[in-house]
């Protein structure tokens, strides 16, 4: 997970809200799609849960933070502030599967937690503090409400973790100085392109904890 500094909600759906009855069942497709676009640049070009890869025209879905589903935050379901752009979730690898071939690709992030309310988030300025890796890719929690997120976003199945741990693989033999880590880190913290790595959160803490010297 992978801190998220809002920016300004699209000016197409700021006017849509000021309509008599609007609400993000009938929202216009075009203003769907200018804040999908908004979403995914801000966020740098991945999930906000996983951080994989996502764009904006395809594999990605706008999520409410606090879910539109229950009543107590219906209200939010135009706000910009609650609004993120998650990955599918590994709903476009089980289409058109058999039940049985659907098992090979688990549910993760806005696809597995539907309406469950998340204790630490994109959007808290200390979510990356909150969860661990290892060289294969693997994700812990250093607080309760990590490990619930991970629990509830599904964050440690196993196609994530095998990403993870690709996105670890080609820092495993690169041999640096501390001087020279701190570029990569530095590198690893810029969006290139308008986009970040994918992982990228995940492999600053593999060099943090087992790249550099203390």
């Amino acid at each position: 997970m992978k801190y998220i500094t809002k920016s300004c909600s699209p000016e197409s759906l700021e006017v849509y809200k000021t309509k008599k009855d609007a609400c993000y069942k009938n929202i216009p497709q075009d203003v769907k799609e200018d804040v999908r676009k908004s979403l995914v640049a801000e966020q740098g070009g991945i999930c906000c849960y996983c951080g994989k890869r996502i764009f904006p025209d395809h594999h990605s879905v706008i999520e409410h933070l606090l879910p539109k589903g229950l009543k107590q935050y219906s209200h939010l379901q135009l706000e910009y502030t609650n609004l993120l752009c998650s990955c599918d979730g590994g709903e476009t690898d089980r289409k058109g599967k058999t039940k049985t071939e659907k098992r090979k690709f688990p549910s993760f992030c806005d696809d597995k937690k539907n309406n469950k309310l998340l204790k630490v988030t994109p959007l808290d300025p200390t979510c990356e503090e909150q969860f661990s890796y290892d060289e294969e890719g693997n994700i812990y929690g250093e607080t309760d409400d990590a490990k619930d997120a991970i629990k509830i976003l599904g964050l440690d199945c196993a196609p994530l973790n095998n990403a993870r741990k690709a996105a670890i693989e080609p820092y495993l033999v690169l041999e640096l100085d501390n001087e020279g880590w701190c570029d990569e880190i530095e590198d690893l913290s810029q969006k290139h392109d308008g986009n970040y790595r994918s992982f990228c959160f995940a492999v600053i803490y593999y060099i943090r904890n087992f790249k550099m010297i203390v």
